[in-house]
């Protein structure tokens, strides 16, 4: 089951750029992990910070499509994160996060004007 997440109230700061996600299917590693219909996915390191709350936490966010175009340290902003966790073999719960869009932020209004 995935999770909708409201982000309404928290501020995403890139922690680290666009990077291929890994086909757990290929032994080589060498593989970029595809979705269904061929789009490529991508691993976003961000930082989500709650300014109400005085929290911050790093996730990793995975998005299918085009490479996010972001710059280290700058905003971003985050569309549809959903989060689904699942157990993996060593019988650990492991976090996962996936996002619609990332781009950076202040990209949707230049592209509107």
């Amino acid at each position: 089951m995935r999770l909708r997440i409201d982000t309404s109230e928290v501020k995403f700061r890139v922690a680290g750029t666009a990077k291929p996600k890994k086909d757990h299917r290929d032994k080589t590693g060498n593989t970029q992990a595809r979705t269904l219909d061929g789009a490529p996915v991508w691993v976003v390191r961000l930082t989500a910070i709650e300014a109400d709350r005085e929290t911050a936490e790093t996730i990793w966010v995975e998005v299918a499509g085009d490479e996010p175009k972001l710059t280290l340290d700058d905003l971003a902003q985050v569309t549809g994160l959903t989060f689904a966790p699942w157990v993996n073999r060593q019988n650990k719960i492991v976090r996962s996060f996936r996002a619609d869009a990332i781009t950076a932020d202040g990209q949707s209004a230049r592209r509107a004007a």
